[in-house]
């Protein structure tokens, strides 16, 4: 600065060039906050993605090896009960409280609790501020339970599917349709009122997860009642955070779509294992779709009936133990194999009757390659729209159901044995003049001899192929 300058310009040149510093340096620091608050949430999206890959694959990679207990194998698509331990504790990141886990009880208390990573086998995940991230899931759906899990599952005891929005609630993030299984979320550093230092303060929600009340009404990060969450951040009429928590959703859709993609490929494992062991090369017929061990509901399946019947070309896939038990025997096992290994074998497929999934799919197979031949059926099936590859024969097709559709008319219901054995609960109306095509095929003769059409909606179709003596399923897009 000048020294001929007079004072009084000294000075407020030196009062500009501070407040040119005090304006640089603002401006940094805020752009520093923002830097690190955008790092921070980018933190925490990743944890909580890597947690919901944790727990699809936990739930999709089960093998069903156990019935019942701490670790129901039997049950693929099933989830662990949460963490309701203290963090730094011996238990900490395992299912339950103090080594017991369990979680499907009337109570809601133990299905939301911290991500129990160890009991997956995977490392703690944190959110930035440092948390464990927080979980729950709707009732029925965790690995302690032993009732049947297939599309057909809703929460039990009449509670809630889960919900997600907003934008203070403005925006929903779920739907009807497709609803959430299980919320996984960053509880956030502490906000008014919350209290994280001893171990009954840390195992408590309200000191983690909040709850507000908006203009479009109430919601809780905490109540599994009300099962009505918020994503944050969400401040008051003050201006000071009121909810801060950040939430990853798990659908029913991401949760089994791929179970029953599994059901299908194990089922047609074990429809070619019969073909080949006991068939003679001919593939067993459908079971009768109205029979009361086809259309059984309740807490567990019984371990007989609905196995192939051979005045049917047309109907549901035969029970997995009733194609096993077929097979359990000398004449049929293969040379080398003992008889306790091929029955631990057989007995891999047991998971698909324990949870029903012979209810889920229709199959039907053509005079040419059926088992026990019966009349009024056709030599192939036909599937309007289908590309076969060149020289393909079709010998049979396999239709999955998904979920109940509710938005069609009249809705689809699974609930009583006479509505299980209407293939309209099941298959939906294909796209184009003859909506009944698919949906007649066990109620009522197809319109033609076996001929059906592309799925719509969700179901989805395999088709049984031979080609040069060569057979294998394809999925039909």
């Amino acid at each position: 600065m000048r020294a001929d300058l007079p004072s009084t310009q000294q000075g407020m040149a030196i009062g500009l060039f501070l407040l040119a510093l005090t304006v640089l340096v603002l401006a940094l620091g805020t752009r520093a906050f923002r830097v690190s608050a955008g790092a921070g949430e980018r933190a925490t999206m990743r944890a909580l993605a890597d947690a919901k890959r944790q727990l699809l694959a936990n739930a999709h990679g089960r093998q069903p090896t156990g019935v019942g207990g701490a670790n129901n194998d039997n049950r693929p698509g099933s989830l662990p009960c949460p963490d309701l331990n203290a963090p730094g504790g011996a238990d900490a990141g395992r299912a339950g409280l103090a080594g017991v886990a369990s979680c499907n009880g009337t109570s809601d208390t133990p299905r939301l609790g911290r991500l129990p990573s160890l009991s997956m086998r995977q490392p703690m995940l944190y959110d930035s501020s440092g948390e464990p991230l927080w979980y729950a899931l709707v009732r029925g759906l965790d690995d302690n339970d032993d009732s049947p899990l297939n599309d057909d599952f809703v929460p039990e005891g009449g509670k809630p599917w889960f919900a997600l929005w907003s934008d203070g609630g403005r925006t929903t993030m779920s739907s009807a349709g497709d609803p959430v299984v299980a919320v996984v979320i960053a509880p956030g550093a502490i906000v008014a009122g919350q209290l994280r230092d001893t171990a009954v303060q840390q195992r408590n929600p309200v000191n983690y997860l909040e709850a507000a009340t908006t203009a479009q009404g109430r919601f809780s990060n905490r109540d599994l009642a009300l099962a009505r969450f918020l994503d944050g951040p969400l401040s008051g009429a003050d201006g000071d955070v009121q909810l801060n928590d950040r939430i990853v959703t798990i659908r029913r859709s991401e949760l089994f779509v791929p179970v029953a993609r599994r059901a299908a490929a194990e089922y047609q494992q074990l429809l070619a294992l019969w073909a080949e062991r006991k068939g003679g090369g001919r593939w067993p017929n459908p079971a009768d779709p109205a029979s009361g061990e086809c259309t059984e509901s309740g807490p567990k399946a019984v371990a007989g009936g609905c196995g192939p019947d051979a005045s049917r070309c047309r109907g549901r896939l035969p029970k997995s133990v009733a194609l096993t038990d077929d097979l359990d025997h000398a004449a049929f096992r293969p040379p080398g194999v003992s008889a306790a290994g091929w029955r631990a074998r057989l007995a891999t497929y047991h998971w698909l009757y324990r949870n029903r999934w012979e209810q889920q799919f229709f199959y039907a197979v053509g005079t040419r390659a059926i088992h026990d031949v019966p009349a009024g059926c056709a030599a192939s099936p036909i599937v309007r729209g289908a590309v076969l590859p060149q020289g393909a024969a079709l010998l049979a097709v396999m239709f999955g159901s998904g979920p109940v559709r509710s938005d069609l008319q009249p809705p689809q219901q699974r609930g009583s044995a006479t509505q299980k054995a209407g293939l309209a609960n099941y298959l939906d109306p294909p796209d184009g003049a003859m909506p009944a095509l698919n949906r007649q095929g066990w109620d009522d003769p197809p319109p033609s001899p076996d001929e059906y059409a592309l799925p719509s909606g969700n179901d989805s179709l395999y088709l049984l192929v031979d080609r040069n003596g060569t057979t294998a399923w394809l999925h039909a897009p």
